[in-house]
């Protein structure tokens, strides 16, 4: 996630000049925070998976490195927009990668957790179940801007970032349970 911060440059301006540069830099500014929080979004994502698994399998390892491989994409995407602007095409791979992270997850969380195949037996299987719907839910919701793409790269940008923020809300607010299954469920019965 710190790796972001190495797309923003310090601008070659005098110190005069330095408030004026850096305030034309708001929309560098703005893509470092929004893909920050995507990063740490999936960052929860990630660590509430593997909490609830107890062994591994080489299966699971490389479904965690193509999750990895696709974070790492993350500084790439936002450089892109940064540099070129929110246009189709970067709109679509940020998407697409936000997407990817995603669903990579939800396949590490899907493999584990059926037939209790990484995870302990006791784990609450309205849990596994109720975690396997929402990746499908997420999956919808992702996917609606990239559509919007298409037609509004700016609007699928902001439509990103409105899915991020609703997802911190909601879990800063203590309403977990409205973005994923695990509050309230008894990891261990």
């Amino acid at each position: 996630m710190t790796l972001l911060v190495l797309e923003l440059s310090v601008p070659a301006v005098s110190a005069d000049e330095l408030a004026e540069a850096l305030a034309a830099m708001w929309p560098e500014f703005l893509m470092y925070a929004l893909s920050l929080l995507v990063l740490g979004v999936y960052w929860l994502m990630h660590h509430m998976i593997f909490d609830s698994i107890d062994r591994h399998d080489p299966t699971l390892a490389w479904l965690n490195v193509t999750f990895l491989m696709f974070a790492a994409l993350v500084p790439f995407a936002t450089a892109l927009i940064v540099e070129h602007g929110a246009v189709r095409s970067t709109a679509l791979l940020y998407g697409l990668d936000m997407l990817a992270m995603f669903f990579t997850g939800w396949a590490m969380w899907t493999y584990a957790a059926a037939g209790h195949r990484l995870v302990a037996d006791s784990l609450d299987e309205r849990l596994v179940r109720g975690a396997r719907r929402m990746g499908v839910l997420y999956c919808v919701v992702l996917a609606v801007p990239l559509g919007l793409a298409f037609i509004s790269p700016v609007t699928a940008m902001v439509v990103y970032g409105a899915v991020v923020s609703a997802f911190i809300g909601f879990t800063v607010a203590g309403r977990w349970e409205t973005v994923s299954v695990w509050r309230g469920v008894s990891r261990r019965s």
